[in-house]
């Protein structure tokens, strides 16, 4: 969801009507930064280096050689080579040809999804995104705020002929797209107000709000709706509208969001289809509870 990230476009030739597929695949905003060693001060030295060891390989989505891993955290071969051994034995991490590149496995997204009755989230939002899908004709999509991202669990791609859907393992910032502002919208006032005082609004298109003050009154408007739109925020050209999902106890856990392209979802659009995106987030939040 973020500018950086790599995008691939597929056509597939019909002879009734080409069916344009816009993929954006996984990418760890990470990447933007430098990823270091960061002493946790409880004399762990050893889990210290294999958490950036993950850090590292997750901020580069094509994957990464032990040999780029040596170089970019300044670690010894052996080392190297005894810490990838071990994430790749306990499965978060796995080699891909060609280059035997290490990527991240889907095994972290698992483990960071809130469960009910030995069913994840996803298994749960499964439907209720599959019935959003056919109603609006869009990819639907379901995840979870990850510090100040929102982290895509999956996604059902939309039956329209061009259409445009955003990959699990995809993390964006929280300010720039609808599942991130919903996810915010329903926080207590006074944890929302230490959530923002330290966030960082980096502006990703011209139309990304990048105003503390500004931010705050468009979070009260999304809470009073009950919905929020993303329109080219995040990417000029993309637009999505989401709902949250809400615990027992009515915080948000999680988001059910649709994303198109921009002539297909105005703001009036929104509106029309807000109903929808709701009760499908809706339909998550009763089998939670």
């Amino acid at each position: 969801m973020k500018s950086s990230r790599r995008r691939s476009t597929s056509v597939a030739r019909s002879s009734v009507k080409p069916s344009i597929q816009t993929s954006i695949q996984p990418s760890i905003s990470l990447a933007d930064q430098p990823v270091v060693v960061r002493d946790s001060g409880h004399q762990t030295p050893a889990l210290d280096r294999a958490l950036a060891v993950l850090e590292f390989v997750s901020a580069h989505s094509e994957g990464v050689t032990r040999q780029e891993i040596k170089e970019g955290l300044g670690f010894t071969t052996n080392l190297v080579f005894r810490l990838t051994r071990a994430l790749l034995a306990h499965g978060y991490v796995e080699i891909q040809e060609p280059g035997r590149r290490l990527v991240l496995t889907r095994k972290m997204l698992a483990m960071s999804q809130p469960k009910r009755d030995e069913r994840s989230l996803v298994q749960m939002a499964h439907e209720p995104m599959r019935w959003l899908r056919d109603f609006t004709g869009e990819s639907a999509h379901v995840g979870v705020r990850v510090e100040q991202d929102c982290l895509v669990l999956d996604r059902v791609i939309g039956t329209q002929p061009y259409k445009c859907y955003v990959e699990a393992g995809t993390m964006g910032p929280l300010h720039a797209a609808a599942p991130g502002k919903v996810m915010l919208a329903w926080l207590p006032q006074k944890e929302l107000d230490e959530f923002l005082a330290d966030y960082s609004f980096r502006a990703l298109t011209a139309a990304t709000i990048t105003s503390r003050r500004g931010f705050a009154d468009h979070l009260r408007l999304v809470r009073q709706r009950g919905y929020a739109m993303d329109l080219g925020e995040t990417m000029n050209g993309l637009h999505c509208l989401g709902a949250p999902i809400l615990d027992a106890n009515d915080r948000p856990i999680a988001s059910l969001w649709i994303t198109a392209l921009a002539p297909r979802l105005s703001e009036a659009d929104g509106e029309r289809l807000a109903p929808a995106v709701i009760r499908a987030a809706h339909m998550v939040t009763e089998v939670l509870r």
